[in-house]
């Protein structure tokens, strides 16, 4: 009897610590997820925090004066519409051929071809709900 009770004296320690060191392994485990999802956490607010840092650059960036230093660097000035800008509609149901075109410009022409690109841009910006393309850039007729 004296060495099955030791035997199993042996056995319920060794039980035990196996129970301790799986214990401890569990709480290890635990711990170190814990610090991953601090880690984690942190990271997310950091990049909330430049998120919201580079919303805030682009909307300056955005802003009326910084375009315009941004356009006088680049010696952009606005369009003289009616020198410089052409007025193109590009219609969304006909086909690319059909693509009307005016452009206004100084020039000594007959009173009928006048008056027929005057109704052709009339046409056009109408057609267009009030909205056109124009081109700044200097030279752009051919």
């Amino acid at each position: 009897m004296g060495i099955q009770a030791g035997l199993a004296a042996v056995t319920l320690a060794a039980l035990a610590y196996c129970l301790l060191l799986s214990y401890g392994a569990a709480s290890a485990l635990i711990t170190r997820n814990g610090y991953t999802e601090m880690a984690l956490r942190q990271e997310i607010e950091d990049l909330h925090a430049q998120v919201a840092l580079l919303n805030h650059q682009v909307h300056v960036a955005k802003s009326d004066p910084s375009v315009q230093e941004a356009a006088e660097r680049l010696s952009m000035r606005p369009a003289d519409p009616v020198t410089e800008v052409d007025y193109v509609l590009l219609p969304h149901s006909e086909p690319a051929g059909q693509t009307q075109v005016a452009a206004a410009g100084r020039t000594d022409m007959p009173a009928r071809v006048a008056a027929a690109l005057a109704d052709l841009v009339t046409e056009v910006v109408d057609s267009s709900e009030g909205r056109a393309e124009a081109s700044m850039v200097e030279g752009h007729r051919p």
